[in-house]
């Protein structure tokens, strides 16, 4: 295993304290969502496709598909999206 060492900023250490033995989590919980906003941001610019934008952060399409939602961000639909999807 390697280690890495952060600094916390003061005003956080003691928030970071009460999860002292769950620090894994709170950073892969953390990164996870870091992952997800990342990749909306990309969705919301076009750049990828919802599916790819679900790739990216890992996970799965429908869950991806709620965290848009959850940002006000409705998926985008073509003609041709449909008739893939359907094909």
């Amino acid at each position: 295993m390697e280690r890495l060492v952060v600094e916390i900023p003061a005003d956080l250490v003691e928030e970071f304290e009460r999860y002292q033995d769950r620090l894994r989590e709170v950073i892969l919980v953390g990164l996870r969502q870091l992952k997800v906003e990342e990749s909306l941001a990309l969705y919301r610019r076009g750049v990828v496709s919802i599916g790819r934008a679900a790739e990216l952060a890992g996970v799965s399409r429908d869950e991806i598909i709620r965290h848009a939602r959850a940002a006000g961000i409705e998926p985008r639909w073509s003609e041709q999206m449909v008739r893939d999807e359907l094909a």
